[in-house]
């Protein structure tokens, strides 16, 4: 895909060693950066004790080391993919498991053979599709743990792009509730659940990169 001249949305804010500031910073490309959702802390008391504990977004991982959270040495940690395993490295826990791939379904099964008849803890949005934890055995005893809420924002305007780039369901609901699809934008998915949300709207040629990070992104447009 040919990039210059080209103007591109994405669904976060970027940070300062994003791959896209190279294009932003390139006055042949503009890329806008913008979240469309607002996260909320929510509150616990109790952490459950398990054998592992799997995270699904940086921001589970944020919200729940952030309450200094009641965790046995012996815990083991499952992470989504690469991304969130170097984010887990902030907290001064490494990963035991990583999934590969952006397929849920996939990384759910491969997790399900490592878990084998263990407990797990998946600290989460009060909102979250939960697809990893659906694909587990009945032998799993499961928590899920609420640490944040997204809310949907109304409060932005956003001029027309050639590609839009979503990083979460929300953000898809936040967008289409406020505009149309078209058809002469290209669009891209950052998981299977964010391509499920899109669809859901009729945006069906959607496009999903080979991995979670935002290289994964860019690399999925050039």
């Amino acid at each position: 895909m040919k990039l210059k001249g080209k103007s591109i949305f994405i669904s976060r804010t970027l940070t300062s060693d994003s791959p896209f500031i190279t294009l932003k910073q390139n006055e042949d490309c503009k890329v806008i950066d913008q979240s469309l959702i607002k996260i909320t802390q929510i509150r616990y008391s109790y952490t459950p004790q398990t054998s592992w504990i799997f995270f699904t977004s940086k921001n589970a991982i944020d919200y729940f080391f952030a309450q200094n959270p009641n965790v046995p040495e012996y815990v083991k940690y499952g992470v989504i993919g690469n991304s969130s395993a170097n984010h887990l490295k902030n907290h001064h826990v490494s990963a035991d498991f990583i999934g590969k791939g952006v397929n849920l379904l996939n990384i759910a099964k491969e997790f399900r053979e490592i878990l084998q008849n263990d407990s797990v803890l998946f600290p989460q949005a009060i909102d979250s599709y939960q697809t990893i934890q659906k694909q587990l055995a009945f032998t799993n005893t499961c928590y899920n743990l609420y640490v944040y809420k997204t809310s949907i924002r109304t409060d932005f305007d956003l001029p027309f792009s050639d590609i839009l780039i979503f990083t979460s369901p929300s953000n898809v609901t936040a967008y289409y509730n406020k505009y149309q699809p078209d058809s002469r934008q290209s669009v891209v998915a950052i998981g299977s659940s964010t391509k499920q949300k899109l669809n859901e709207y009729n945006v069906i040629n959607v496009l999903t990169p080979h991995s979670f990070n935002e290289q994964g992104l860019l690399d999925c447009i050039i």
